[in-house]
């Protein structure tokens, strides 16, 4: 799990270290960011510190795109697309917690999908749920996203 406090200090004592700072006089540290998000949910508003912030550092994907651009696991540990091209399976990793220390599940995973393309739903990234025409349960760590075939 990252740990954002433990990477800005592991940062900032290898910046006073290669500066020749002495670490035993110094008692503050101040980190600089560019913006602060306005809330936490990430469906709400266009903010682009949602984004910077806490995407990956707070919440994460079924997949991700690793530094090549390929598409990597993220909370599905791995996914079937159907030979058409419309039906996405995930297979979800076992043994995650939310902050609480609930287990996720795939009704976690559809009630997020669902949420953030619904009608009434103001995320700023609502076009890129735009192709799912349906989320369904198959287990508790399987689902599947029915896309519109364009």
């Amino acid at each position: 799990m990252f740990q954002p406090k433990k990477v800005i200090t592991a940062a900032a004592l290898a910046v006073f270290a290669s500066a020749g700072v002495s670490l035993s006089a110094q008692s503050n540290i101040t980190v600089a960011m560019q913006l602060e998000p306005p809330h936490l949910d990430p469906t709400s508003a266009a903010a682009g510190a949602i984004d910077s912030v806490l995407y990956s550092n707070v919440f994460e994907g079924l997949t991700r795109f690793a530094s090549d651009g390929s598409i990597i696991a993220g909370l599905a540990e791995s996914w079937d697309i159907s030979s058409d091209g419309t039906v996405y399976t995930f297979n979800l990793r076992s043994g995650v917690k939310f902050h609480d220390g609930t287990a996720m599940d795939a009704n976690d995973v559809k009630f997020s999908l669902d949420r953030a393309r619904a009608e009434d739903s103001t995320n700023a990234q609502k076009a890129l749920f735009s192709g799912i025409t349906d989320v369904t349960v198959v287990n508790n760590t399987t689902g599947k996203s029915f896309i519109r075939q364009t």
